[in-house]
């Protein structure tokens, strides 16, 4: 590992994960720049003549803010699973670790 690179971060720019990384960046980036932008173009172009200007300016920062947010939760959840995941979970198939059945998983052999 270089000097100054974390291991997550080493993580991240593997191959299989920098479509990730790249849509954490971009994520990221509009979490922190959207809801300021937001908020000065309310408060100065929008909302520049109604009684609570701030108010309303604050409130289109959050509403860009939880568009962001539901942004990446649906482009997280639209992912691909990986087609290979019941080869390396021991072939079984069921989404479950290879590991030994118990409780109500468990089949009985009497």
């Amino acid at each position: 590992m270089r000097c100054g690179q974390t291991h997550n971060t080493h993580r991240l720019l593997q191959e299989q994960n920098r479509d990730v990384a790249k849509k954490l960046g971009t994520a990221t980036l509009l979490m922190f720049t959207l809801p300021i932008f937001a908020f000065y173009v309310g408060l100065y172009f929008l909302f520049p003549h109604k009684e609570e200007p701030l108010m309303w300016s604050g409130g289109l920062a959050v509403f860009c803010t939880n568009v962001v947010i539901a942004g990446y939760v649906i482009s997280a959840f639209s992912e691909e699973d990986d087609a290979d995941e019941g080869e390396q979970r021991g072939g079984q198939g069921d989404g479950d670790a290879a590991g030994p059945r118990v409780g109500a998983f468990k089949q009985r052999t009497d």
